[in-house]
């Protein structure tokens, strides 16, 4: 038999471990393991996979397992460590070869290393394809250990060189069902697993979610359009494509997403918004090429360049820019809009990384560590590159930058329509002071109702002098080679 391992590629669509495995001969199998990881507590105290995180996986998991059922695939599930779990399935299943994406994330490679192991014991063949990303690693115009340090100059050699994906493969073809029992009890598992998790997610999982939001977005509302200028919304559904989720775990190929955008250019017109999302999806291809490149300096606190900053580990402080409780308001929406949907808009992550590196200097891992728990749209890669990237231990290194959180909701969010959805205790508040309420005058305080400390906490940091206590901090930074 021949055998799939399902990671993070939950479709059936652009999928060539699977197509490959249908070509032939041999009756094909799907396998998914649930990590043990997944159950792993962080330094800073809390779960590595939160329930949204994994309601999200099982949601697209029930939709891959019915996608497979049509095309007469059973799909096998396990949970536990690579290791052991492989040897399970080989030694149950009379199992002649085995296809894989392969994946960049150190845990990734040590899980496919232990593949290798233990089919080179069995003397099974693995073979392993790349497609996490946009552009082929074959097609990029350099070797990638000469990946260019910043993404402006990976973006200009891409484009200067006229690299474009490769087209998504045709659909797999059928086979006749069998291991109908196997089909029905792994149904049943992630039924159960399903009912067991109660969390609220934005959107739900899945390969047909994935191309029915892709086709609304492009299609049916056309907000491709305008995604240039909705981009830094933080509030409204439309404010961006939203395919996140679905790129991280592979319900959506991102070839799919590109090549449906260049027909609807061609068949409506394109402009700087229908550019702007191939350039959003080329800094998804950056990341996980950086990662391929530097490997697991992208978790080390030093970054990939080595910066060695000092760092404070304060759980309190913390716990109160976690729980969305530093008397900024838009640290403390944005930070509770993640708790309760699994979801942060672009502009919101940035400022709260920023926050939490520049002005409170807490480790940065900690922060990414908290996304990586929360977020349903985590991917290592993008994760770690874009919170190196604001602590200024990643790519692209520049002077000391932050965000100052107070003008960038007073940008993003003039009307406070964001922090009075996830702030309600400051829905009365005027615009004038909506993120900054301790600026308000008592008369006006009484008016909005807000008494500052019950209601609504105080600034946990002055913002101007935490940043230039942190600034003096970098001045003394160090770089190990």
């Amino acid at each position: 038999m021949e055998f799939v391992w399902f990671r993070n590629d939950l479709r059936i669509h652009d999928h060539e471990p699977l197509y490959k495995a249908l070509e032939g001969d041999q009756p094909v199998i799907g396998g998914y393991l649930f990590s043990s990881r997944a159950h792993e507590w962080s330094e800073a105290g809390f779960r590595r996979q939160s329930a949204k995180r994994s309601r999200f996986e099982v949601e697209s998991l029930l939709a891959l397992h019915q996608q497979l059922s049509q095309l007469g695939v059973p799909l096998l599930l396990r949970e536990g460590s690579a290791m052991e779990e492989w040897r399970t399935w080989l030694n149950e299943h009379s199992i002649t070869r085995i296809h894989a994406y392969t994946h960049p994330g150190s845990e990734e490679r040590d899980d496919e290393q232990a593949l290798k192991e233990i089919a080179e014991e069995f003397g099974i063949q693995v073979i392993f394809y790349e497609g996490d990303t946009l552009l082929h690693p074959d097609d990029l115009p350099f070797e990638m250990e000469k990946l260019p340090g910043g993404f402006t100059s990976f973006r200009k050699k891409i484009e200067d060189k006229d690299i474009l994906p490769r087209k998504p493969l045709p659909p797999p073809y059928e086979q006749t069902p069998f291991m109908l029992e196997e089909q029905e009890k792994s149904g049943k598992e992630l039924m159960s697993r399903f009912r067991e998790l109660e969390a609220s997610i934005y959107v739900s999982g899945g390969e047909q979610e994935a191309l029915r939001r892709l086709y609304d977005y492009y299609y049916g509302s056309k907000h491709v359009l305008t995604y240039k200028e909705r981009r830094n919304g933080m509030l409204a559904m439309d404010d961006s494509s939203k395919f996140s989720p679905w790129l991280a775990n592979g319900s959506l190929s991102p070839r799919t997403a590109y090549w449906n955008l260049k027909q609807f250019e061609e068949e409506h017109r394109a402009n700087e918004s229908t550019y702007w999302l191939w350039f959003e999806l080329l800094w998804r291809d950056y990341f996980h090429f950086l990662l391929r490149q530097k490997g697991d300096k992208l978790f080390l606190q030093s970054g990939v360049q080595g910066m060695e900053v000092e760092w404070e580990k304060d759980i309190t402080v913390f716990d109160k820019w976690r729980d969305g409780e530093t008397g900024y308001p838009l640290i403390d929406a944005a930070m509770k809009q993640l708790s309760a949907t699994g979801y942060m808009s672009n502009r919101a992550r940035q400022n709260v990384a920023s926050f939490l590196t520049k002005n409170l200097g807490i480790d940065w891992r900690w922060g990414a560590a908290w996304f990586e728990s929360q977020l349903i749209d985590y991917d290592p890669a993008s994760n770690y590159g874009n919170w190196q990237y604001v602590a200024g231990v990643g790519t692209d290194m520049r002077k000391f930058r932050a965000f100052h959180v107070i003008k960038q909701g007073e940008r993003y969010d003039e009307k406070g329509e964001f922090v009075r959805y996830f702030l309600p205790a400051l829905k009365h508040v005027p615009n004038e002071y909506i993120y900054a309420p301790f600026r308000m005058p008592e008369d006006v305080r009484k008016q909005a109702n807000v008494q500052l400390g019950i209601d609504y906490p105080f600034p946990i940091v002055n913002l101007q002098e935490s940043l230039d206590k942190r600034q003096e901090v970098y001045k003394q930074a160090t770089f190990k080679k």
